[in-house]
């Protein structure tokens, strides 16, 4: 029997696609849940199948006998205020008097004389020569926790490639004495967790140390979730890095040392985490490791960073 015998696809077109919709439907069904019409004069449906115009978000629908249940999950639904996030904490420019307007204004590359970007690159050169190149030097460890799965034979060349960068991160955490008793450890964009697991992993699970990870995304395949079913110290949240105030968080609090990490944290989301973490109490910072990614979109807001709490 052929496969379009056991599977018939939704007949709503999808105008801005040009197409039909692609998602299966029930048999007997003519539309997908989403495609359903709202109208039951027109449709003639029965009342357990009407589907009607979402009232939080009029981008979808829902079951009309189960909207009572759909608005308490609705991803559009208000979102409770936790004690812990205060809306741009972590931006700012710390007293400096700047037009709002400025903040967000933009030039294309294009409306640039060829003579000014030329300027820029050799100010960039020259501050790079002159300051940054003279503090940098190649550092690759190791933690033997990783490198045992590492030497596994199934494991592909991606694979291999970020277990070997996470291994060279806990080699770091282990260098710099960062691996202590009572220490919380935050994961700035986390995305699905994967260093956090390895440093739950490397850490002595008798020592009362927690994991925090931090993200504002809902990735899928959440590396962590392995985690959270044997141990009450793992926890995730999802907020925006500029909006967290670790010191009004549990983990912080119980916690004798705070640690911050990031793997290939992207955009000026570095910035706020250090600003973040610069906020937090400095009795407790013992420092962190940090990977850079790209650094698009920056703004003058993010990027004033207030480096006195990092002094000591």
């Amino acid at each position: 029997m052929d496969k379009a015998d056991h599977f018939h696809h939704c007949k709503y077109f999808v105008l801005r696609k040009k197409r039909y919709c692609k998602m299966t439907v029930k048999l007997g069904e003519d539309y997908c849940g989403e495609h359903q019409k709202v109208d039951i004069k027109i449709s003639g449906v029965p009342e357990d199948k009407v589907r009607i115009v979402c009232p939080l978000d009029k981008k979808h629908t829902c079951y009309a006998h189960k909207l009572e249940k759909h608005l308490k999950i609705c991803n559009a639904r208000a979102k409770a205020t936790q004690p812990y996030l205060s809306e741009g904490i972590n931006c700012g420019l710390n007293g400096m008097d700047v037009d709002d307007d400025g903040l967000d204004s933009y030039r294309l590359l294009s409306t640039f004389s060829v003579a000014d970007i030329k300027e820029t690159i050799l100010k960039v050169n020259k501050i790079f020569d002159t300051i940054v190149s003279n503090v940098l030097s190649e550092k690759i460890l190791s933690n033997n926790v990783v490198e045992e799965v590492i030497a596994k034979p199934e494991h592909g060349n991606k694979a291999k490639k970020h277990l070997i960068q996470n291994s060279s991160i806990l080699g770091l955490l282990e260098e710099y004495n960062l691996i202590k008793p009572n220490t919380c450890y935050i994961e700035f964009g986390a995305g699905r967790g994967q260093l956090s697991f390895w440093i739950a992993q490397a850490v002595n699970p008798e020592d009362t140390s927690s994991v925090l990870l931090i993200e504002r995304a809902s990735p899928k395949h959440k590396k962590d979730n392995k985690l959270a079913r044997n141990s009450d110290s793992i926890k995730r949240i999802r907020a925006d890095i500029s909006d967290i105030v670790l010191n009004k968080l549990d983990n912080v609090d119980k916690s004798d040392n705070v640690v911050g990490v990031t793997k290939h944290l992207c955009g000026v989301a570095t910035d706020l985490a250090l600003r973040c973490l610069g906020n937090a109490a400095q009795n407790k910072v013992a420092g962190g490791v940090f990977t850079f990614c790209c650094h698009h979109r920056p703004t003058l807001l993010d990027k004033t960073l207030e480096f006195d709490n990092f002094t000591n």
